[in-house]
């Protein structure tokens, strides 16, 4: 039972290592991966899974178990608490307003103009002129507002 309990604790310890990751690398991997991003953040995880994974099927279970647990619970709390979700998921943040990039915020979200510009090309806009207002969201997407 003791061994269950310790891979309970490696299990939380992994995915709130996860969640710091994706923290860190913030809401435009979410929504904009590219390939790169993809394998360095599937290579994490699975350098962090194997050390907090012990050896056997039941450890597994108790593993794959408390991970869901916790995301599923995070989730509820989130929809509940503001505060919450913007810790774990970050805040929405404008990116253009009224025709104008917002550099600073490029800077702080990671993001080039040229990537802003495809996301924006994606939502069928050809520059940010025709944009009133473009928000990354917390969900690592581009949403906008035309002009």
């Amino acid at each position: 039972m003791e061994q269950y309990a310790l891979q309970v604790l490696k299990a939380a310890g992994y995915y709130v290592a996860l969640i710091i990751l994706m923290r860190l690398a913030g809401k435009r991997l979410a929504g904009q991966t590219t390939t790169f991003d993809l394998i360095v953040l599937i290579a994490l995880g699975v350098v962090m899974q194997s050390v907090a994974l012990q050896e056997g099927a039941w450890n597994a279970i108790v593993f794959i178990g408390t991970v869901f647990g916790l995301h599923r619970g995070i989730a509820v709390l989130c929809t509940h608490s503001t505060s919450l979700r913007h810790l774990i998921r970050g805040k929405p943040r404008v990116l253009v307003r009224d025709g104008k990039v917002m550099e600073s915020a490029l800077r702080d979200e990671n993001m080039s103009v040229a990537e802003l510009e495809a996301g924006l090309r994606k939502l069928g806009h050809e520059d940010t002129q025709s944009v009133k207002l473009a928000t990354l969201e917390e969900t690592g997407h581009i949403s906008v507002v035309d002009g």
